[in-house]
């Protein structure tokens, strides 16, 4: 019984993370080693140990504010972890 209990205490608490992420579709310059550049928005998103070069390719950010699992997906495939985001003033 303590496990089921369990399992949905870890199901209650992981499906809201989910549900808040957002879904952004990003054209991404690469600007330097883990730093993009969204063309379209202006929007800077920093990565760790991304090494995918992009020049306007498209592809997918998926982000929630106080999420530690956000994502860079490229069309290529390629996932990389997003440290942060900021637009260019």
């Amino acid at each position: 019984m303590k496990i089921i209990t369990l399992m949905i205490a870890i199901t209650a608490t992981t499906i809201p993370t989910l549900a808040n992420a957002e879904f952004y579709k990003v054209y991404v310059n690469r600007e330097d080693r883990n730093l993009y550049i969204d063309t379209y928005s202006n929007l800077i998103i920093k990565t760790k140990f991304c090494y995918e070069y992009a020049y306007g390719d498209q592809a997918i950010l998926i982000y929630d504010q106080y999420s530690y699992s956000n994502k860079l997906i490229f069309a290529s495939g390629t996932k990389c972890d997003v440290e942060w985001i900021s637009t260019i003033i």
